[in-house]
């Protein structure tokens, strides 16, 4: 069987700006050198005394052999005055680290196949998914490789096709969607558990094109209850966690956004939901009938990035419910921002999405935490996550 390499066009599409950039990937991330990128560093003349006080050794392992020694402003040492890197620029792309060579590109290896993809902690990155109209064409091209490899589940690849066919095809608001497919995952996880056959996602998902069709699942999502009790205690716990853990949060584009956030407090000084729904009602959401496909593609990328709902030894469920708290948190932030602007321009929205991924893809222990706090808070069934959407009663 041919094994393929399946490439969305926003892979193509991005080329890094460089010193442009409003959130360089050279400040503030936890850069490792793998061990013989370091030695050949250390020992090239032209980097030997700065190297000195560039790296710190770790040998955790041969691809974590060292680590760059950030400067006082979170910036990597071995950028000019230009920001443009000297490694690159004097000893060429061979020499860098491993992190330096592909990020934000992201291959993701599936049953043979070859998922090509970008971080979208990237603000580039995230320009170019929100925003270019051709970033969601896909190529399939043959990779050469016959070598026989372990097949993806049936219940994962089905789940992960009836899940766009969900999302792009059935005529649903971005919402809807989301809780079409989390009633296709309630069913994954019985199929993974060996509790119901596999034909059962095949029911399953025709029946949800049913509902949609008729319009029953828009009177379903209509008839789930909006609370503000669970939307602030997630919403709270879920920002004081990123705030605590987030790598730049000393740094001005974080601070801009909290700033917004911390201008929607109520009188007793807390975070205040009812007004940032009323914010994403009043405001952010005139202001995105300009985008009005932001959260599909958002939604698109994420089942496309992560192959959802992989991992295999994962309850789907897990990702599922990641997935609608993604969209909650970056709702409040959008929220946020339009409170304090008065309007959402681009800026606003790359910076919303892209400062909250810095943490949500990069820091495994976040995406722990807000499932176990989604638990704690009895949001773990569909209808009770989704009610995490609605913004009015």
């Amino acid at each position: 069987m041919k094994h393929l390499i399946i490439k969305p066009n926003y892979v193509s599409l991005f080329n890094c700006i460089g010193p442009s950039c409003e959130d360089g990937c050279c400040n503030d991330w936890g850069i490792y050198f793998d061990k013989k990128s370091y030695k050949s560093t250390v020992t090239n003349p032209l980097f030997a005394s700065l190297a000195k006080i560039a790296f710190v050794e770790v040998k955790t392992s041969k691809e974590h052999w060292a680590k760059i020694n950030l400067d006082e402003h979170g910036a990597c040492p071995f950028l000019d005055e230009q920001k443009l890197c000297q490694i690159h620029g004097k000893a060429g792309a061979e020499a860098l680290s491993h992190t330096c060579k592909t990020y934000p590109r992201v291959s993701n290896y599936i049953g043979g196949n070859k998922f090509e993809s970008m971080s979208m902690s990237c603000p580039e990155v995230a320009r170019i998914l929100l925003f270019h109209s051709d970033a969601f064409q896909f190529d399939a091209q043959a990779s050469g490789h016959k070598t026989p490899t372990k097949a993806s589940p049936i219940w994962l690849e089905k789940s992960y096709e009836y899940s766009l066919e969900l999302l792009v095809g059935a005529q649903l608001d971005w919402e809807q969607a989301l809780l079409a497919i989390g009633l296709l995952i309630k069913t994954s996880e019985s199929v993974r558990l060996q509790q119901a056959p596999v034909t059962d996602l095949d029911t399953r998902f025709l029946q949800l094109q049913k509902f949609a069709a008729s319009g029953l699942l828009t009177e379903q999502y209509r008839q789930i209850a909006y609370s503000e009790a669970p939307q602030s205690t997630l919403f709270v716990a879920m920002h004081s966690e990123l705030c605590q853990i987030h790598t730049r949060g000393d740094r001005p584009r974080f601070a801009e956004l909290n700033q917004a956030i911390n201008q929607a407090c109520n009188e007793e000084n807390g975070y205040s939901i009812k007004a940032l729904n009323q914010a994403w009602n009043d405001i952010a959401l005139p202001a995105l009938a300009a985008y009005p496909d932001l959260f599909d593609r958002y939604i698109l990328y994420y089942l496309f990035h992560n192959h959802f709902p992989s991992p295999e030894d994962q309850d789907p469920g897990k990702s599922y419910r990641l997935l609608v708290l993604d969209c909650f948190i970056i709702r409040c932030y959008l929220s946020a921002m339009a409170l304090i602007n008065h309007g959402l321009t681009q800026r606003d929205i790359v910076l919303c999405f892209q400062v909250y991924q810095v943490v949500r893809q990069h820091r495994s222990v976040f995406a722990d935490r807000i499932e176990g706090i989604m638990k704690e808070c009895g949001l773990d069934s569909v209808p009770a996550a989704i009610s995490l959407l609605k913004t009015r009663a």
